[in-house]
């Protein structure tokens, strides 16, 4: 072999290998990423449930607060607590919609977003959902009373 030619060898293999390590990086990113907005979507899904556990009452005080409402502390508490949610910010935003009154139900929608930074850029998701007065939960309550 000539030195020519295994300059021209050396020189594509080491543009190959530097290809295959920036094509790996960039899968790691966007697997770290996808990780993110799945775990960001449990989250919100997990406190959406719990607020869907609560009487209205507990809702209206909620609603009654000034806006937005954080629930990073509860990430601690629904062991959502990581490396990966350390950077997380959740926050529940309470509209009435329809005040209670007498002969009529109240309604109060409730937005909750989960925001995060990641590579200097910063992504969000929302869960929207509507509360009603004399909803699913109180079916239940009414339905199973004596």
């Amino acid at each position: 072999m000539t030195m020519a030619e295994v300059l021209i060898a050396a020189t594509l293999l080491a543009f190959v290998i530097m290809s295959s390590l920036t094509a790996l990086s960039q899968a790691y990113a966007l697997t770290r990423h996808s990780r993110m907005v799945t775990l960001a979507g449990q989250i919100v899904q997990s406190v959406m449930e719990d607020l869907r556990l609560r009487n209205y009452s507990a809702l209206k005080a909620y609603a009654a607060q000034s806006q937005p409402v954080s629930f990073t502390a509860t990430l601690v508490s629904e062991r959502f607590s990581s490396a990966f949610t350390q950077g997380f910010a959740l926050d529940g935003t309470f509209t009435t919609l329809v005040a209670s009154g007498t002969g009529t139900p109240g309604k109060i929608s409730v937005t909750l977003t989960v925001s995060w930074t990641e590579q200097g850029s910063t992504f969000t998701r929302k869960l929207i959902t509507y509360f009603g007065e004399q909803g699913l939960s109180d079916y239940f309550y009414v339905g199973w009373a004596p």
